[in-house]
This record gives C-alpha cells, structure tokens and sequence, in this order.
C-alpha cells in the first residue's frame, strides 16, 4: 500500500491546557502504545499530518512514524493510525492515536473498497447502491492492500456482489461475513403512469356538470310583457 509518514517527538505535559499550546505552536497531540511498549505521549507536525489525513479514505491505515529522540537520533515505528479526532466545527485535528505494529503478526484493519467498471444494468435505468464502502480483512502488515477492487462490469438489475465473491490476494483474509453485500444494482423505481385522454375529458364534462345554472338574463322589455301576462291571469281567475 502507498506509504504513509507521520513526523513527531515525545512531549510532557497532559490536559487540554497544554493541548492547546501544542496546537498553537504547529503540533498535535498524540499517543503512541501498543506492541507491549509502555504507552508514549507525542506530538506530530501539524502541518504534515493535515495533509496526509484529508486524502485518507478511512483512519485505520497502516503508517511510518518517524520519532525524532534526544541528540538528534531519530526511530521509524511501523504503526497503525487507530484514531483522529477531528474537531467538528472547524475540522482541526485535536489527537491521533497510534498503535505499534510487528511485522510477523497478523493485523485486522478496514480497507476501502473501489467500483471499477460500468454496469450493464445502470444503461436500463438501474440505480447502484453501494452498501460497504470498506471491508475489514486480516493480514500481515506487508501484505495490507491500499485498496479492494470490486469489478461491476458483468451487473445486471438485480445482481449483486458480497463479501464471498471478492478473490483477495494471497495472504489475505476477510474478516467481514461473507453474505454481507457490497454492491448491488436496483430496479428503477416506478413512475406513475398518466391519465389517459379520454379520462381527462371525462373528468372536465363531469366538473361542468355539477356547475350551478347561470340566472336568466331578460330585457326590460320581456319583464313588463310578463308582468301584463300575470295580472290578466289573475284577473280572469276571478
């Protein structure tokens, strides 16, 4: 895998106070312990390790650090990066953790997982969803891979890869259970169909319908004829 390194140097001092001197002097606090050493406390270049932690695309990623000692002596430290937190607001990077490796014992880290190719099924309106985007595997630290590749090339509607389809390279093992799917390619979801003609005509008469009748417009004219009509009518009737 592409080759990480970190710079730092032990330090004194616990506590958020001197924390927030170590930040502002061009550190982070740190800790390095695993490996059956005694837990250290470190800080690491700033600057450096911003750099490297935005392109990282998970945290737990296998990396150099070099420990710079008294009288200039330096120690590289095969470690893995277990923890960053990350302030939210402004996304400083508050404390790593560091965890001491040995390269003939088998670690357990999660690797990031990348699509390759292009899936027949999205061409008939598939949608892909990716469900594990890393997968924890097992292996000794040279034999960590940077990356899986998972080959969608062959996904049809309805296809899907899992754990148990993925060839690791010789050495590796997963850790993830093998039912647990990666990647799968849905049906397109359905869309409502539209109103045939004929209804929409139906439904327009239908609405004219149940208007009220409009009242009857009369002249002045017809109005005094039909006032004539009513009083001779009632004055035959009597």
């Amino acid at each position: 895998m592409d080759k990480i390194t970190f710079t730092a140097e032990t330090r004194e001092g616990k506590g958020k106070g001197p924390a927030r001197q170590l930040r502002a002097s061009g550190f982070i606090p740190g800790i390095l312990y695993g490996a059956e050493n005694e837990p250290c406390s470190i800080k690491v270049e700033k600057r450096n390790a911003e750099n490297i932690i935005r392109k990282l695309e998970s945290h737990n990623v296998m990396a150099d650090l070099i420990l710079k000692k008294d009288k200039g002596e330096t120690e590289t430290i095969k470690t893995m990066v277990k923890d960053i937190q990350i302030e939210p607001i402004n996304m400083d990077v508050l404390h790593i953790d560091f965890y001491r490796i040995r390269m003939d014992q088998a670690v357990r880290m999660e690797v990031a997982i990348h699509l390759i190719g292009e899936a027949p099924g999205l061409e008939k309106g598939g949608i892909l969803e990716q469900e594990l985007r890393e997968m924890e595997i097992q292996a000794l630290p040279d034999k960590i891979p940077s990356v899986i590749e998972v080959d969608v090339s062959k996904l049809d509607i309805g296809d899907t890869v899992s754990v148990k389809d993925i060839i690791l390279p010789e050495g590796v093992e997963a850790v993830d259970e093998g039912e647990k799917t990666i990647v799968t390619i849905l049906a397109p979801k359905a869309v409502e169909e539209e109103a045939p003609a004929e209804e929409g005509a139906e439904a327009a008469a239908a609405a004219t319908a149940e208007k009220p009748a409009e009242p009857e417009v009369i002249s002045e004219k017809e109005a005094a004829e039909r006032r004539k009509e009513k009083e001779s009518s009632k004055t035959e009737q009597k």
